[in-house]
């Protein structure tokens, strides 16, 4: 309350109340304005007080995301395993106006062809603990589930409801709105916009957010209304040791490969940006970069070569300055095609930092000051003798405790070594390795590492590294550069000879090997596909747009000089901010169906005759941009109004 008086320069009265109808009865209050709850009940009882509720924002958890979803759940002593499993069983569904306990979690069992009963005979719980008491309290009694919200299932076991392990998830429904902010007719055109601008400020309020237990606060929404931003969202960062606010609230640190949640989704993107790129400093490399950047609000890390070429030195700089803060060099001779730099992009990891170099040196060092706390190259150790032209390309993946690599060795063609001691917790056998860099993802209910060996798609048990599946495409050659995306529960797979392909998963977590959608249009070498929600974007001389709901049907695609084979994607909203030839930034905006060029910004110092393309992944931290072009590593201060 006292936020908005104080951006909008008029009295607030917050009132609050399990619905509407009971805050509009509390002392004092004559009327709404504004209205924050669960999106779908909001807007059902909105209506039927004919209160004409208008979406604004939607406010974002700890965790980043804006969504919620349903879970299916049993009794753990239930013989049920997944949602097939329920056909005769007494369901329990949220109320009507909860839709991710309703609407949603009927479409899922439907989905599954599971009989139910018409929408007004549905048995129904008013609250997620009265169902899953019920469950756990019918035993084996009744062949029963209960569809609880996905929020309430820590709480459940917090306030003593049920134990934990009571309950089993046999399904989850797919993610729906969940906390949004609403005008009333009360409220005219002027004053709604003046609302919206101040509920999506709040990302820049440190305290608020706080109190908000929201990571990015209130973000904007989309063109129809409706956000369904991935659950996977940046994990929250601590405040700096000094309790300074830096740029954007609490900046976000950029961990390591594609962010800190490895899909490409940022904590904040401008709205503007200028012609000529407000460069904060500037630094030289030894060699031309092809390694991506990682970046806390006080340093940034990369890799690079000595002035021979015959050592890898990993560098640590201010992010205020520039000025060099350390410096990791060991030898690493070789010659492999298109330089020996390192290509993976250094993994930052509380107070430790992962390096991994291109002919299999691994190193883990103090963020502070560098001091190496372990070592070993992963090739030699393994003895890993296949060809490699392109060196070591994965990026270091943290699963837990554990730094996940490929050495790509006949008994060891994927490694977990412990985070603080260096130890070999796991080895599996394979293949040697693909270029690409692996994720970590929950796909049809299972928890799996995901990524490419030479020839074929994997899924990976995280703890024991045990193989859960094997996919081999139908043409054969690729050299697998592109990360998997998540989209959902399903996974988006894109690559030079077999195009980009959507792949469901069965109620155990294996691929179905059939894709669900192909799109031939899209076949990028090195770019990897970004996704926000149901929808896709890769450049790939051109930037595309695929909608995964109506089978990565093109919905748009936008040509620009600037656009190369490769190309950058950093994501937040409805914005993609996107790294074209010679360093220039083109702002994006997704709406409406369109892709809309906002604005671009140009390195003042890149040349036009040097419009090499980009072959390094940017890094940003708040309003700090920093990028990789040609021999210069580059602080791009990004405008905040």
């Amino acid at each position: 309350g006292d936020y908005l008086a104080r951006q909008l320069g008029v009295d607030v009265k917050v009132s609050f109340a399990e619905t509407i109808a009971n805050a509009l009865q509390n002392k004092g209050v004559d009327g709404a304005d504004l209205i924050i709850g669960k999106d779908s009940v909001v807007r059902h009882e909105g209506a039927r007080l004919k209160l004409q509720p208008h979406p604004l924002a939607q406010l974002s958890g700890k965790d980043g995301s804006t969504t919620q979803q349903g879970w299916v759940v049993v009794w753990s002593g239930d013989a049920a395993q997944s949602i097939g499993d329920l056909k005769g069983y007494r369901i329990l569904f949220g109320p009507p106006d909860c839709a991710e306990k309703f609407a949603a979690a009927r479409r899922l069992l439907a989905s599954h062809r599971i009989e139910l009963p018409p929408v007004e005979a549905c048995e129904t719980s008013e609250a997620c603990s009265d169902g899953a008491a019920m469950v756990v309290g019918w035993g084996d009694s009744q062949r029963a589930a209960a569809v609880i919200s996905s929020y309430a299932a820590p709480l459940l076991e917090g306030c003593g409801t049920i134990k934990k392990g009571d309950l089993r998830v046999v399904g989850k429904t797919e993610p729906v709105p969940f906390v949004t902010a609403f005008a009333t007719k009360a409220l005219d055109a002027d004053q709604q916009a003046a609302l919206r601008e101040a509920l999506l400020d709040t990302a820049t309020e440190p305290e608020l957010l706080t109190a908000l237990e929201s990571l990015l606060g209130f973000l904007e929404m989309p063109s129809d209304g409706q956000r369904t931003l991935p659950v996977d969202a940046p994990p929250p960062t601590a405040p700096s040791d000094d309790g300074a606010v830096h740029d954007v609230a609490t900046p976000v640190s950029w961990s390591g490969w594609l962010g800190p949640s490895r899909n490409g989704h940022c904590q904040w993107l401008p709205k503007q940006l200028p012609s000529k790129l407000d460069v904060a400093w500037r630094v030289a490399t030894v060699r031309p970069g092809l390694g991506g950047l990682a970046a806390t609000h006080d340093c940034v890390i990369f890799g690079d070569r000595d002035a021979v070429n015959l050592s890898d030195v990993f560098r640590c700089l201010s992010a205020q300055s520039g000025e060099e803060r350390w410096t990791v060099t060991y030898p690493a001779p070789g010659q492999l095609d298109y330089d020996n730099l390192p290509r993976a992009t250094p993994l930052i990891a509380g107070d430790r930092v992962v390096l991994f170099g291109a002919f299999g040196d691994l190193t883990c060092a103090r963020l502070d000051s560098g001091e190496v706390l372990w070592q070993t190259n992963v090739r030699r150790q393994f003895l890993a003798i296949d060809e490699l032209p392109w060196g070591t390309c994965s990026s270091p993946l943290l699963v837990d405790n554990a730094v996940i690599v490929n050495p790509g060795a006949p008994d060891a063609s994927l490694v977990a070594y412990d985070l603080e001691s260096g130890a070999v917790l796991w080895q599996t056998p394979g293949e040697p390795q693909g270029y690409g860099s692996l994720i970590v993802a929950e796909l049809g209910g299972k928890r799996q590492i995901v990524g490419h060996t030479q020839s074929t798609l994997h899924g990976w048990d995280p703890q024991s590294g045990r193989e859960l599946w094997s996919l081999i495409p139908p043409v054969d050659g690729d050299f697998h550069v592109p990360t998997p995306t998540v989209i959902g529960d399903r996974l988006l797979i894109a690559s030079e000879n077999n195009a980009t392909r959507l792949f469901d998963f069965d109620a155990e977590g294996s691929i179905v090997p059939k894709p669900t959608a192909v799109f031939d249009e899209l076949s990028p070498d090195i770019s990897s596909p970004i996704a926000i929600g149901n929808q896709a974007f890769c450049v790939a001389e051109r930037l595309v747009w695929l909608d995964a709901t109506e089978g990565l049907k093109l919905v748009d695609a936008l040509e620009d000089d600037a656009f190369a084979d490769n190309g950058a994607i950093l994501v937040h909203g409805d914005r993609l901010l996107v790294q074209g030839r010679g360093g220039e930034l083109l702002l994006v905006s997704a709406t409406n169906r369109r892709l809309q060029i906002m604005a671009r910004g140009q390195l003042a110092n890149v040349e036009k005759g040097r419009r090499e393309p980009p072959l390094s992944y940017p890094a940003i931290c708040g309003a700090h941009l920093y990028l990789r072009v040609g021999s210069d590593v580059y602080c791009v201060r990004l405008p905040r109004s």
